[in-house]
């Protein structure tokens, strides 16, 4: 029998392919991406990130007490890494904590927030399914960008890419597969990759914020 996160994917089509290999992926790959457009985003990326944590601690509440431990320890117990590519780049891009604090979502990632947060409310295996490609995905396209051209990219997708990153993934998979798919499930997780590609545009246009 299939694992579940073989059937999510599978249901996701070329929308999977369209989502790691876009043309914002593939211009940090060849390094073409112009740093403003990269600094956008990851000013957008942080924001998206302090909401994502928080849905998946609501999701965490209502998982069954190992699974809920073994997701969070896989997240949370070694921010070290994170932090320190985090700073890497921040400094590169001159980029503060209060110009993050103080920039407004997009509209793409306020979209995009809320769905997660309506699947932390709705269940623990839902909100997996809904937050699987986010995690997943950006592994794989660590590993494509860690091969860029343009130093600052590689580190970036050096992050995504290694074995630290990938442990978190592997558990919230595992935890995921645990479950068999629904109706439910399956939407979640092909509205999530829709807005993932979503994200990704967005941040080439550099949309307006919202608030």
């Amino acid at each position: 029998m299939a694992r579940a996160s073989e059937v999510l994917r599978q249901s996701a089509g070329d929308l999977w392919n369209q989502y790691v290999r876009s043309e914002f992926v593939r211009m940090l790959y060849d390094g073409t991406l112009p740093r403003d457009v990269f600094r956008y985003y990851l000013i957008q990326d942080s924001k998206y990130v302090a909401e994502m944590q928080r849905a998946v601690i609501r999701a965490a509440s209502q998982a069954p007490l190992q699974e809920a431990v073994k997701v969070l320890l896989a997240v949370f117990a070694n921010p070290e890494r994170g932090a320190e590519i985090h700073s890497k780049l921040f400094s590169e891009l001159n980029i503060s904590e209060a110009e993050v604090g103080s920039t407004g979502m997009n509209l793409t990632n306020y979209a995009y927030t809320r769905h997660l947060n309506y699947y932390a409310s709705l269940g623990w295996p839902q909100f997996l399914a809904a937050w699987a490609p986010c995690m997943w995905g950006y592994s794989e396209v660590g590993s494509y960008v860690a091969s860029s051209r343009d130093p600052l990219y590689r580190a970036w997708g050096d992050f995504y890419a290694s074995d630290d990153y990938n442990s978190r993934v592997r558990a919230l998979l595992e935890v995921l597969d645990n479950y068999n798919v629904t109706p439910e499930m399956q939407r979640a997780f092909v509205n999530s990759v829709r807005f993932e590609i979503s994200f990704w545009e967005s941040a080439l246009r550099k949309e307006p914020t919202i608030y």
